[in-house]
């Protein structure tokens, strides 16, 4: 009996695997975190990207490489900049495009909520956006928004993306990338612009 009790004693005071249980439970956090931050990596890589092609995009429009420019054109070049959205850019970026009335420095942009369609179903297209046109000298403000999916859905990084997102009820976040370009004088007087 006193070689049983002896035997219980001796394993209630081992220290040996006393680290495991600790390693476990703080393991699953290291994971989550390490998620996180890959997430986090991955959505300022985009942003970055979304950002330069924009940039690029109105390189093209300011210096009129194409006669007249519609929505599909710029979702397009904003695409090809891009490189890195996939087979499905097309579906998921929104261009809109806004004149600046250089007398007050006032445009119609802040009157237009954030545009984010989904352009995946072509039985029912989404409303058009809003292409301002521009003359010689115009300052104009491009808006381009794509609908990105988180990668962990469950992740506290995705979640937030996805509370603060205008689309963020279709478990889509949205991008939005904005920049200033004005209209070169010979290309607007080269294709008729306004």
């Amino acid at each position: 009996m006193k070689l049983r009790l002896k035997h219980k004693r001796a394993f209630v005071k081992a220290e040996d695997g006393a680290v495991t249980i600790p390693a476990l439970l703080w393991i699953v956090f290291l994971i989550f975190f390490m998620f996180a931050g890959i997430e986090l990596g991955v959505i300022f890589i985009k942003q970055t990207l979304l950002t330069r092609a924009t940039e690029a995009t109105g390189r093209i429009v300011r210096i009129g490489n194409y006669a007249s420019i519609d929505e599909k054109i710029l979702r397009h070049e904003i695409c090809k900049q891009a490189g890195f959205f996939g087979n499905t850019c097309m579906n998921r970026v929104s261009v809109e495009m806004f004149q600046v009335d250089k007398t007050d420095w006032t445009s119609s942009i802040a009157n237009h909520p954030v545009r984010c369609e989904d352009f995946s179903d072509v039985t029912k297209p989404p409303p058009a956006g809003t292409l301002e046109t521009a003359a010689a000298d115009q300052l104009i403000l491009v808006r381009v928004c794509l609908r990105e999916k988180p990668m962990l859905l469950e992740d506290f990084i995705a979640q937030a993306f996805l509370r603060q997102s205008p689309v963020g009820q279709d478990g889509d976040y949205a991008l939005v990338a904005t920049t200033a370009i004005v209209i070169e004088p010979a290309v607007a007087s080269a294709t008729g612009g306004t």
